[in-house]
């Protein structure tokens, strides 16, 4: 997919700004907001990105969007797909266009134990599909557990336990969405060239799900895929916008957080688990790449 390079006129939109315009009836965290049913209004075509990840469900009517530059026409049963780097032009709805949205920070996925596997797939699908059309039982089953998503995070009263109930249904939410997309997926039409790089693309997911914690060189892994750094670097760019040092450091930093989580393990323990050569080097490494020290996640966490 063809994707544009836009340069500082995008208009961003974070989840402090979502929380103040769904200022009612929906449910809002610092990390993650999901509107009730709303009536969606047209957009011009100023550049936007919203920063979180965004899942939009159309219940009713008709839509046309732009997405990283390509045009999608939407109706009922649309499923719209949005990574934190997704450029959103023009949006143009009828005015009997109503749906619902959900928007959540990378930080929140991290809090919820899904494995980093699983989530590159869904992003590489975010990449290529944004757009998606669901029969009505898939949808119908998708609304199912998004509205008990939503009516339990709008009346939860349960204290200590609000943010484990809340993440082990989106959890839910977020696999039934994974199980509806690998069963579209498969469906689409497919070139020989295209089913070559989604095959790698998918082994290159699998292998670095097993050997994150021991190995974090692109070599390494285009050694085991057979092909060249260079070339699997410019597949992981044209399935997930990201080359594949970036896609192995969030894979290594997610199972970094996963693993200071577990209050039983000391830093050290958990630089020694990933193969870094010293607690220090580790520290470097992923303060660099999260703003804080692996210590003051712990405490924060």
């Amino acid at each position: 997919m063809e994707r544009k390079t836009y340069g500082g006129d995008v208009h961003r939109i974070s989840i402090s700004k979502l929380k103040q315009i769904f200022a009612d009836e929906s449910f809002k965290s610092d990390n993650m907001i999901m509107s009730p049913l709303i009536r969606f209004h047209s957009l011009d075509d100023t550049p936007r990105v919203i920063d979180g990840i965004t899942i939009g469900i159309i219940c009713n009517g008709k839509a046309r969007i732009t997405i990283n530059g390509c045009n999608h026409e939407l109706r009922t049963n649309s499923l719209v797909l949005l990574r934190e780097d997704s450029v959103v032009g023009a949006f143009k709805c009828s005015k009997a266009c109503r749906g619902y949205m959900m928007t959540y920070s990378r930080n929140f996925l991290d809090t919820i134990d899904i494995p980093a596997a699983d989530f590159l797939s869904v992003y590489m699908i975010f990449s290529t599909s944004p757009a998606i059309m669901l029969t009505d039982a898939e949808a119908a089953n998708l609304h199912r557990v998004g509205a008990l998503l939503a009516d339990t995070m709008r009346t939860s009263d349960n204290g200590a336990y609000d943010n484990r109930i809340v993440t082990s249904l989106f959890s839910a939410f977020f696999y039934s969405l994974v199980a509806l997309l690998n069963r579209k997926m498969p469906s689409e039409p497919e070139t020989e060239s295209r089913s070559r790089t989604d095959a790698l693309m998918v082994e290159f997911i699998r292998i670095l799900s097993t050997d994150c914690e021991r190995e974090r060189s692109v070599e390494y892994y285009a050694s085991k895929l057979g092909i060249s750094p260079k070339y699997l670097s410019l597949i992981c760019k044209k399935k997930t916008g990201k080359n594949a040092s970036k896609i192995i450091d969030d894979v290594v930093i997610h199972r970094a957080k996963d693993l200071l989580r577990q209050s039983g393990l000391s830093i050290q323990e958990v630089a020694d688990r990933l193969n870094f050569v010293s607690q220090s080097f580790f520290g470097k490494y992923f303060k660099q790449r999260v703003g804080i020290s692996p210590s003051r996640y712990k405490t924060h966490d």
